[in-house]
């Protein structure tokens, strides 16, 4: 039997993902994501699954208040090796004591199970239903960084390989540091851009506090021609996997794009900062050229390795107060135009 426990000493925390080997994981499970969302006043507990007083399992879960509806999240969660819906069906039971407790309306299941079929079938079993819209990403797109970095460039296509070997002919400078100029400098292009394309934008107190608390794991680069910034991104480096979040660009001078040269440089950077995975986050589910972000799509594809996508948000309905809840964020989803790659 798995009994739940609060946790709260950072480095046993962390020592345990760490140490741990779990086919996908991400900094939304870090003790670094905890302090991020203190930061934005959430409320979060660090929750560790132990079997006879031993730590086998861990994972985070954020208290969400809202006006539509209270409920637990848990993204990229929870990290059960092996046994997960053994291990789950043993928790829930707490789970849903601590959220009537709370009252809370329904708890979201992000976890990081492979979208097939029986993994669906097994959060039915449990009386999970799919969430009518996602919060983080799903379905993406990764880069084995264990290859030289010859092998990575030689698996990018000659068409795409141009760019980058014909920005930095034309003197396209690269800059990474994250001092308080450059992270201003990702924030403009990056507001600029979303009312552009018309995407959800990061605050300025969103990335600012982000940076506080990754800090030793953060970085920020950019590529310009002429002083002019054409490109510039961000990644989160946590333990052997690199994200790559935020990023934005003006393009200029489309003959040899900066943004390409400005990816490969976050590569080679996350390779030498020891990663093992590079995590190009979110891209569509098909090569639907009207999915919402299909264009970015298209560009992170072009970075030759494979995608991995993981099963839709599960939803546990408490309350009959979720179904407006429901409702809402199915509204939201039609309206941008968002959809999800059917179990296989």
């Amino acid at each position: 039997m798995h009994i739940l426990k609060e946790i709260t000493n950072k480095t046993q925390w962390n020592n345990f993902i760490t140490n741990s080997w779990f086919k996908f994981y991400s900094f939304l499970q870090s003790w670094e994501w905890w302090e991020f969302q203190y930061l934005g006043n959430k409320s979060i507990e660090r929750l560790g699954i132990f079997k006879e007083n031993i730590l086998v399992w861990a994972f985070q879960v954020i208290k969400v208040k809202a006006k539509r509806g209270n409920y637990y999240f848990i993204p990229h969660g929870p990290l059960i090796q092996w046994d997960f819906f053994k291990v789950l069906a043993d928790i829930l039971p707490t789970l849903r004591n601590k959220a009537k407790k709370d009252k809370i309306d329904f708890i979201r299941f992000n976890s990081t199970v492979e979208n097939t079929i029986q993994n669906r079938n097994q959060y039915q079993k449990l009386w999970f239903i799919n969430a009518p819209m996602h919060e983080h990403a799903e379905d993406t797109h990764l880069l084995d960084l264990k290859k030289t970095e010859d092998e990575l460039l030689n698996n990018i296509k000659k068409k795409d390989r141009y760019y980058i070997n014909r920005a930095i002919k034309e003197w396209v400078k690269v800059r990474i540091d994250n001092k308080t100029d450059h992270i201003d400098r990702l924030i403009e292009m990056h507001h600029k851009h979303a009312e552009k394309v018309w995407y959800h934008k990061f605050s300025k107190n969103f990335v600012h506090n982000l940076y506080e608390v990754f800090w030793n794991n953060i970085s920020t680069i950019s590529t310009s021609y002429n002083w002019n910034v054409e490109s510039i991104l961000m990644t989160i480096k946590f333990w052997h996997t690199c994200v790559y979040y935020i990023a934005t660009s003006d393009i200029i001078n489309h003959k040899f794009s900066p943004n390409y040269l400005c990816q490969w440089e976050a590569i080679k950077k996350a390779k030498a900062d020891g990663a093992e995975m590079y995590n190009f986050w979110w891209v569509s589910p098909d090569d639907n050229p009207k999915h919402p972000i299909a264009w970015v799509t298209k560009f992170k594809r072009k970075f030759w390795w494979y995608d991995y996508s993981l099963l839709h948000a599960q939803d546990m309905v408490l309350t009959p107060k979720y179904y407006i809840n429901w409702l809402i964020e199915t509204c939201r989803r039609v309206k941008r135009g968002y959809y999800y790659k059917k179990p296989r």
